[in-house]
């Protein structure tokens, strides 16, 4: 910037309404999260070996990302150093904020309240990770202009030895994913997959969330059919829509019907 530019920069700071009350609060917002940003900096900096170089960072929350870290049993943390003290009261935040960090030699994961307090994290040397498993999803809806638009997010998981990682990532976060996977030569050299891979069979079963996503939505389809079932049940066996057939017994009716027993009967004994 030239003499001029930055003479005139300070007289527009002079001018009244120069910042409005939520450009003040949003200025002191980012100066914390900066601050905040440079202690876990200092931090980590002792954890890295002599020739470890960071290459850049990924971060996650509950807004975008999956929110089981930051509810239930999986939010609850203690906070008794001065520095998770401060952490927490500052940000009102257990274990929302967590941040992925690649170096030249693997990734570090640490939730940030957990990393104030004992200083753990987790590492993911490249060359211990068979394979990155990605799987997009999609959803469509109406705007309010009632425009078509899509929302995209992605499934990434990996695991090296014994330790696990899986996240839901927006579509500007895998982008900036597949960035690093790129730019970083070790991590390069990584194969992308459509298989969950995990070096112990257990694994497969207690520490796969697609698996569980797949179960989860099997699930609720399994609800709404069995819901729409017992909806016609009634209807048709004995609500008012019983004799819509003239006399005849409707397929359903055939379905369910079991001698010597009511509709309501058995469904009774099914359940």
């Amino acid at each position: 910037m030239s003499f001029k530019e930055i003479i005139f920069a300070e007289n527009a700071k002079l001018q009244p309404g120069y910042l409005s009350t939520s450009a003040k609060n949003d200025l002191f917002k980012r100066s914390k999260y900066y601050i905040l940003f440079q202690e876990v900096k200092e931090k980590l900096q002792p954890n890295l070996a002599v020739s470890e170089e960071i290459m850049g960072y990924l971060p996650m929350t509950v807004e975008g990302n999956s929110g089981f870290m930051n509810a239930g049993p999986m939010a609850m943390g203690y906070a008794r150093t001065s520095q998770a003290k401060q952490y927490v009261k500052t940000f009102n935040d257990t274990r929302g904020n967590r941040l992925l960090i690649f170096t030249n030699t693997r990734m570090i994961f640490l939730t940030l309240l957990d990393f104030f307090e004992t200083g753990g994290f987790s590492s993911f040397p490249y060359d211990k990770i068979k394979g990155i498993t990605t799987k997009k999803w999609s959803m469509r809806y109406w705007d309010e202009k009632r425009k078509r638009q899509t929302i995209n997010w992605f499934f990434l998981d990996f695991a090296a030895d014994t330790k696990i990682f899986n996240e839901v990532l927006t579509e500007k976060e895998m982008i900036l994913f597949k960035e690093n996977w790129q730019r970083i030569e070790k991590m390069r050299a990584i194969a992308e997959t459509d298989k969950v891979l995990r070096n112990q069979k257990m694994d497969m079963l207690f520490s796969n969330l697609r698996l569980w996503f797949n179960l989860l939505q099997g699930a609720n389809v399994l609800l709404i059919v069995l819901a729409i079932f017992l909806i016609l049940a009634v209807l048709f066996l004995l609500g008012p829509k019983k004799t819509l057939f003239g006399g005849t017994i409707s397929p359903i009716a055939w379905f369910l019907y079991l001698p010597q027993l009511k509709g309501f009967d058995m469904l009774f004994k099914i359940f």
